[in-house]
């Protein structure tokens, strides 16, 4: 697979304005990848520091080390991410999209490889010797995170299933201007629409998501959720 090429020929940037709860961007993400049928880069905003942790991760073994933010529970894998500063971005690809098949390393590379050389500030992708072992995403640069000298500036947590891939990433420790997005995703694609507004149905998937999945407790605690 070249990675010089752009990785779509169709790509929807989202750009997700209004600040966010939790809940609501773990939902909105879900419903996108549900009801989309091309690829997505949805960017977006939180409404107060908030804590994500990985799908896998055990809460209770975090107690004490978290700061007394709201915390919610991605559905992707990875560690701790603390969103205060930071720049928030999903890539989300529907099942129907082959390139959502693409092999997990392979995919984690590729994305990270087109975002380093976005960022153009000498960023290149974490190798063996930069690897560190933490629950804290961002003290510890996983194989393919995108580092700048010895600090990690991006990782992220992927998922995939029947419904396609989902890849949640945060940028930290960089100053991103507003054409950021924009040029990105003119490199990542050959067509680029941009939307500022999710479907109605969307919307109406995305509040279901929130109530009966990412807003609960039982979701935060033992990866419950109450959805039919």
């Amino acid at each position: 697979m070249d990675s010089a090429k752009p990785l779509f020929d169709q790509l929807i940037l989202h750009l997700d304005a209004p600040p966010h709860d939790g809940p609501w961007n773990m939902a909105a993400d879900q419903a996108w990848l549900e009801q989309s049928e091309v690829p997505v880069l949805r960017v977006y905003r939180w409404d107060q520091p908030t804590v994500t942790i990985g799908y896998a991760q055990n809460l209770s073994k975090l107690a004490g080390t978290l700061p007394p933010w709201p915390v919610v529970r991605r559905w992707t894998g990875g560690g701790v991410v603390l969103h205060e500063n930071d720049f928030t971005y999903s890539f989300i690809v529907p099942a129907v999209h082959p390139w959502s098949q693409t092999n997990p390393l392979d995919s984690y590379r590729l994305i990270h490889e087109s975002l380093a050389k976005a960022l153009d500030d000498g960023s290149r992708l974490a190798g063996p010797e930069d690897l560190i072992e933490n629950p804290f995403c961002f003290v510890a640069p996983a194989m393919h995170d995108v580092v700048r000298d010895k600090v990690k500036v991006a990782g992220a947590g992927q998922r995939r299933g029947k419904l396609g891939l989902l890849h949640q990433g945060s940028v930290q420790q960089v100053l991103l201007t507003e054409d950021f997005w924009p040029r990105w995703a003119a490199q990542l694609a050959k067509n680029v629409l941009v939307k500022e507004e999710m479907t109605d149905a969307m919307l109406e998937r995305a509040h279901e998501l929130a109530q009966m999945r990412y807003s609960r407790g039982s979701w935060l605690n033992e990866r419950e959720d109450a959805l039919p």
